[in-house]
């Protein structure tokens, strides 16, 4: 019994020594560094955020989370922050959930209002809900290899009710209303629940559609024309309008900058979580995989995703 209870409190120990650590090594240096670069409080500001991987809503509030609401509350510091001229949205996200992006991207037009020049950088992958939330920009930036498009809706579900048959195992669902499990694995998709779903899609696909049209000044029949799914480098994304130029970062943080009509006398705001540092050590997809394995999901979920 008291070796049990030795082993407990030296685990705790080691939990609490390893989170004091990583306050010395990586937090508290940050925290010096913001006090040392706030003494010029009103020099103009070119903010860079970051949109990296998957975008999702999620009910959880761990520090592994990035999810659209902290993207969402930054941008919403940044308006309210008057030295800050320009943002530089750095996406590498191949999409998400349609209400976690169309969230980000209403945010995107609030900063707008608020006279701020937005530049879109892209990395890799800039695709689908990671495109849509560029067009909620004043100017778009991409790699000539950067992956973009993909302008449209999914939604997969499946059908495992053979395979359950052949090993003997039976969904018993009682519901309230007859569409109430529409997209269960456990039978077939009727012809009227696929209606109902395609109609979602649709629905969801306009409002991507229109924002693409708005966003980027096309025709219709051009913007529906690019927008069947189909993937871009950034070279060919620049020669049917998707992107205004070819560059990195930099690129975008000078055409940012022209945008703002800054001089040379301003400074780059690295606008992260501190917690962001921390996770910069664990293994890429860690902490994803690993609170999917805890958090629920939902059976159903409507996806501006590159798949």
């Amino acid at each position: 019994m008291e070796k049990n209870n030795l082993s407990k409190i030296l685990v705790i120990l080691f939990f609490l020594s390893v989170i004091l650590g990583l306050w010395i090594i990586i937090i508290q240096p940050t925290r010096e560094k913001y006090k040392k670069t706030s003494l010029k409080i009103s020099q103009d500001k070119i903010a860079i955020v970051n949109v990296y991987g998957a975008i999702r809503t999620t009910m959880n509030s761990d520090p592994f989370s990035k999810d659209s609401d902290r993207i969402v509350k930054r941008l919403k510091k940044l308006e309210d922050n008057n030295t800050v001229k320009a943002v530089v949205l750095r996406i590498n996200s191949p999409g998400g959930s349609v209400g976690a992006v169309q969230e980000i991207y209403s945010a995107l037009l609030k900063l707008r209002k608020k006279n701020k020049v937005i530049v879109a950088s892209f990395g890799d992958v800039a695709a689908s809900g990671g495109y849509y939330l560029a067009v909620g920009c004043d100017k778009i930036v991409a790699n000539p290899g950067t992956l973009t498009g993909s302008i449209g809706v999914i939604l997969e579900t499946g059908n495992f009710s053979e395979l359950m048959k052949k090993i003997g195992v039976k969904i018993e669902t009682i519901k309230s209303g007859k569409h109430k499990d529409i997209g269960s694995f456990a039978r077939e998709m009727t012809s009227e629940e696929r209606k109902i779903l395609q109609d979602l899609i649709n629905d969801a696909y306009e409002q991507f559609l229109s924002a693409v049209i708005t966003g980027r000044k096309l025709e219709e029949s051009k913007a529906r024309e690019l927008a069947d799914g189909r993937i871009f480098t950034g070279s060919q994304a620049k020669e049917v309008g998707l992107i205004d130029e070819i560059g990195g970062l930099d690129v975008a943080v000078d055409l940012a900058k022209k945008l703002a009509n800054l001089g040379d006398n301003y400074k780059i705001m690295t606008d992260y979580d501190q917690w962001d540092r921390i996770f910069d050590f664990i293994p890429s997809g860690f902490e994803e995989k690993a609170f999917s394995k805890i958090l629920p999901d939902t059976k159903i979920r409507f996806e501006y995703m590159l798949e």
